[in-house]
């Protein structure tokens, strides 16, 4: 059995929605299926690449090649990974399923021969950055969706399409309490990014706005991006930490969890963060909805409030038992989602198990 996934091109840093894709190839893997991985910079359904565009693929594929840029995720051996400037119809082989991963793919997948395999799109996030007519547009293509959370579910429902859930897991061998939860000291810890889907901006300003009334909590943040100019004094910034380090030093060593994106497919780092004790503060973006439930295992506030989302932070630094409750309740949560139950599924949803 022949299984395609198509991902739009390869990332030299790590990517939440590429990470599950791999693991999953890597689960159907290990079950014997025969696994191809292809990341398409290209594709003919989009406007041709300007040479800007190219000469970044050219570096990168280059330094790929030299191994100068080492990968972030370790693929499994046993999966074929083609790298693809320009993908056309011929590259794709004869299989008996073929997934597109992201709006860009699904475009492509929907035009490819029957040959190629019967045609899936899995659907980790409402990617309306791309246009909203035009991705509302792929969700009715003839391909089999499958969606990561309830909230794209209900979107698919309300565009009369069936959908599959396949709910993302934790990594519980990588992520787990090292530090018992009540002995913990004022600490939030936050993912840095440069996109702004991902609130850091108001992130950035909650937490100057905590450090300013309460000069003793301790801020940590990370990321794949450079350590910005405008964090508050005494900051901790991890660029590129590995699981052990966001495990034991950043997760396991705070007692809050702030998540304040605009919009998001599912919340992995929430998840992770969660099932190492932490106690979430996010805002209502949608992709917290399947493990977190407001003032119950999380505190959740509108997107784009920095008063609401300051209170509910505030709140969870002075008050140990709420903090307590918040965060034991959020990892029993976390701790359903396992990946054995979550792969499973996906096999499943495509028709294999």
């Amino acid at each position: 059995m022949k299984i395609t996934f198509i991902l739009p091109g390869f990332t030299r840093f790590p990517v939440g929605g590429y990470q599950i894709v791999y693991q999953y190839a890597g689960y159907l893997s290990s079950k014997g299926y025969d696994v191809e991985i292809i990341h398409a910079m290209f594709l003919p359904t989009q406007e041709k690449p300007g040479i800007k565009k190219k000469i970044i693929y050219s570096v990168k594929s280059f330094l790929f090649a030299l191994h100068l840029i080492r990968p972030w995720f370790q693929i499994d051996s046993r999966i074929k990974v083609l790298n693809k400037g320009k993908i056309l119809t011929k590259d794709v082989r004869k299989a008996d399923r073929v997934i597109a991963t992201a709006w860009e793919t699904s475009e492509f997948v929907s035009l490819l021969p029957s040959e190629c395999g019967e045609k899936y799109y899995f659907i980790q996030h409402y990617e309306t950055w791309g246009g909203k007519e035009r991705v509302d547009k792929t969700w009715k293509l003839p391909l089999k969706k499958i969606v990561i959370a309830s909230w794209l579910k209900k979107i698919a429902s309300e565009m009369q399409e069936e959908a599959v859930l396949v709910p993302n897991f934790v990594e519980q061998n990588n992520f787990f309490v090292t530090k018992p939860i009540k002995d913990r000291t004022p600490t939030i810890s936050m993912l840095y990014s440069e996109h702004e889907i991902k609130g850091s901006n108001l992130g950035i300003q909650v937490l100057k706005m905590l450090k300013n009334k309460y000069p003793n909590v301790h801020i940590k943040l990370f990321g794949v991006f450079e350590k910005p100019d405008n964090l508050p004094e005494g900051t901790m910034y991890y660029q590129n930490p590995s699981r052990k380090v966001l495990r034991d030093e950043i997760y396991n060593e705070s007692s809050v969890y702030l998540f304040p994106s605009v919009s998001e497919g599912w919340g992995l780092t929430a998840t992770e963060a969660m099932a190492c004790g932490a106690a979430l503060c996010s805002t209502d973006n949608g992709g917290v909805d399947d493990f977190a439930v407001d003032g119950e295992s999380a505190l959740i506030s509108p997107v784009k409030n920095a008063e609401r989302l300051f209170k509910n932070l505030e709140r969870l630094v002075i008050d140990d038992e709420l903090r307590n409750k918040i965060a034991v309740n959020g990892q029993q949560n976390v701790l359903k989602l396992t990946f054995d139950s979550s792969a499973h599924l996906f096999e499943h949803a495509i028709d294999l198990a």
